[in-house]
């Protein structure tokens, strides 16, 4: 449960970095609320449309796999856009970029969300659920609390791009943590039953 909490601490603490971050980059580029409005409905819209899927997902792969291509992906999705600030791609013509981030990041949330809720109760049994649960939630909370006032504090010295690739390195190490837990669910169990 240590390296599941981990990684969720990973993933949360890129989510509310983002939040912050890719709003107020959209309006700095493009100095539009509208273009604000834009992006966050492609961060929405994908993610209730993947939502109906992730379930059978979480249900016929192994849940472990889901969450690790999720958290390689994201990785890649917030690596990709600190380099395109790096070289200067990003601008007012080429914001379009975050709206297509938006939609494939929203895209994997609606489908790793369900295995990722799912493999709690896999790793720590029936007994330990709501203790588990609680501390995942409790850390969730303390994360929106600090987290968007660091994004803040790190765009205010170095600049939206720095803040990028630390997501994608949290993204990166989430997955890192993710790669150390054990196989879970119905695939464990027809394994054993063809060892044993």
């Amino acid at each position: 449960f240590r390296l599941y909490f981990g990684s969720g601490l990973c993933q949360q603490a890129a989510q509310n970095m983002q939040q912050v971050t890719r709003s107020l980059l959209v309006f700095r580029i493009t100095g539009s609320a509208s273009a604000i409005g834009i992006v966050s409905l492609a961060g929405a819209l994908p993610h209730i449309a993947a939502s109906l899927f992730g379930g059978v997902i979480a249900d016929r792969m192994q849940k472990k796999y889901v969450l690790l291509m999720s958290f390689a992906a994201f990785s890649l999705v917030a690596l990709t856009v600190a380099v395109t600030m790096t070289l200067g791609i990003l601008n007012a013509k080429t914001w379009w970029i975050l709206v297509l981030c938006s939609v494939f990041q929203s895209s994997l949330m609606g489908l790793m969300i369900p295995a990722r809720h799912s493999i709690i109760r896999e790793i720590v049994g029936r007994e330990q659920l709501m203790n588990a649960i609680s501390l995942n939630t409790m850390g969730t909370n303390a994360w929106r609390m600090l987290i968007p006032a660091a994004a803040g504090f790190t765009i205010d010295a170095f600049g939206f791009e720095a803040v990028y690739y630390i997501m994608a390195g949290l993204y990166a190490l989430g997955a890192v943590l993710i790669a150390f837990l054990p196989l879970t669910g119905k695939i464990v169990a027809s394994t054993k039953n063809a060892v044993g």
